[in-house]
């Protein structure tokens, strides 16, 4: 599947989505993307935030884009420590990796470090080594300025740099140094810019929120603490900018997953596929000619 609409289907309202952060959760998006377009809802232009901007790039700039994500090598993302298995070997394992990990936050950029070089050449496979604005629609992607704490957004540029500043998580990832930015994930300053969205001219926004604000397991250790921290801190503040959205979809993921926890993909992109499919008749009454607009709830979805 190409992500194009296929011949015969009838002409839609324009719609910009914003895909927001949410580590492996964000793999989502392209369950949503895949259903949207199989119903014939095409996009007139994507923003994407951290594993969005991956998501909604690959999808602009790659026409096997959704094999390319569901095939995505996932092997070289860091590992956390885990002290949930049985067995003293396993244990041991776990007390490596926390300290490999404490030196590497402390000494260094953080845990991922070691794997940036391995992490670019995913997503220049996954682009194919083109430039942002070089896609089938629009795609804007936001990275935060660690200097001066606001967002910025790129429409042009080598898209694997610039997806790969809105990713880069604190502690983990070294930072793009691109001119006065010092960049790194999108999602501390504004994890759903629905105003870049509104921006577009597209007719509608839709968001796409693969957020769990509640997690039943809770952290092991300190790295998953920190990246639990982090959702927490940016809950309230996205549920305001997800207000702004006219319809938001929201994945229901049965299980908690974590922010680095790939191994569960396919879950989650089945999760947003599944999540689009329910709000088939929501997203008609917006995007169908002839149909007025209506807003939506936007804890709905």
């Amino acid at each position: 599947m190409t992500g194009l609409a296929r011949p015969g289907h009838k002409p839609h309202k324009s719609f910009a989505i914003v895909f927001s952060g949410g580590g492996a959760r964000g793999l989502s998006h392209a369950g949503v993307l895949r259903a949207l377009v199989a119903r014939g809802y095409v996009p007139s232009a994507i923003v994407g935030v951290s594993m969005g901007a991956v998501v909604g790039a690959t999808y602009a700039l790659n026409d096997d884009w959704y094999d390319a994500l569901v095939g995505m090598d996932t092997n070289g993302f860091p590992a956390t420590p885990d002290f949930r298995l049985p067995g003293l070997a396993a244990r041991m394992r776990g007390l490596r990796t926390a300290l490999l990990a404490a030196r590497d936050m402390y000494f260094g950029w953080g845990v991922g470090a070691r794997t940036e070089t391995w992490g670019r050449s995913v997503l220049s496979r996954l682009t194919q080594g083109r430039n942002l604005e070089d896609g089938r629609i629009p795609v804007l992607v936001c990275a935060t300025d660690m200097l001066t704490g606001t967002r910025v957004v790129f429409g042009k540029g080598h898209a694997t740099d610039y997806i790969y500043a809105s990713a880069a998580l604190a502690g983990i990832l070294p930072p793009l140094v691109d001119g006065p930015h010092v960049l790194m994930d999108g999602a501390y300053v504004d994890i759903a810019p629905i105003d870049v969205a509104r921006a577009t001219g597209a007719e509608v926004v839709i968001a796409v929120d693969p957020s769990q604000p509640e997690n039943a397991i809770g952290p092991k250790n300190g790295m998953q603490a920190m990246l639990r921290s982090i959702e927490i801190c940016q809950y309230e503040h996205a549920n305001l900018r997800f207000a702004q959205a006219d319809l938001v979809i929201r994945p229901v993921f049965g299980q908690s997953i974590g922010t680095l926890e790939f191994g569960l993909k396919r879950h989650c992109i089945a999760a947003g596929a599944v999540a689009t499919r329910r709000a088939y008749a929501e997203i008609g009454a917006l995007l169908d000619r002839g149909q007025p607009k209506r807003l939506a709830d936007p804890l709905s979805g």
